[in-house]
């Protein structure tokens, strides 16, 4: 049985733990970004719920929109969910009245019942650095139920992107490598 130290944890429990932080503390998103690339889907403001659509279904790596003002800074981030619920909604209503019961619900059916553009659906915009970590993006990710993030410049402006698959493909492959 493995010798329990501070706080009642095992060694290996302390050195787990240790190699969590090192991969998810220190690890930049800029480093994770560079082995799994991947570039944003920004589009203006005001722009069609239908070309967002199809500029997604054409980039199949992104499930984030985000949206820009006319200087292409960052104002606010689309969960491709809520542009698939859109799109059903039009085609099977029946499907978002069955859910109803809970309060998130009608808020997003009230805001896809109404949304045309962008406008309509966009967030608070969530997004990470090249400096943050990877910690940092899946916390992010996670706090505001986003499948992936845009990076963002010191101007705000997207220059990448990074996800949930992406962030895991580079922990797989940093245990391995230790």
């Amino acid at each position: 049985m493995p010798e329990k130290t501070d706080k009642g944890r095992s060694q290996e429990e302390r050195d787990s733990e240790a190699e969590r932080d090192s991969i998810t503390g220190e690890t930049s998103v800029r480093d994770a970004w560079a082995l799994f690339a991947e570039e944003p889907v920004a589009v203006p403001q005001g722009t069609a719920l239908r070309d967002v659509a199809e500029l997604l279904a054409r980039r199949r790596g992104v499930h984030t929109v985000a949206v820009v003002d006319e200087k292409e800074r960052l104002v606010g981030t689309i969960p491709m969910r809520l542009i698939m619920d859109e799109m059903f909604f039009h085609i099977a209503p029946e499907e978002f009245l069955a859910d109803l019961r809970k309060e998130e619900a009608i808020e997003e059916f009230g805001k896809i019942s109404h949304a045309d553009t962008v406008d309509g659906l966009m967030q608070e915009p969530a997004y990470v650095t090249m400096d943050d970590t990877v910690g940092d993006a899946y916390g992010c990710m996670h706090e505001n139920r986003l499948e992936g993030l845009p990076i963002v410049d010191a101007e705000m402006k997207p220059i990448g992107y990074v996800d949930r698959l992406q962030l895991l493909r580079f922990l797989l492959r940093a245990r391995t490598e230790k």
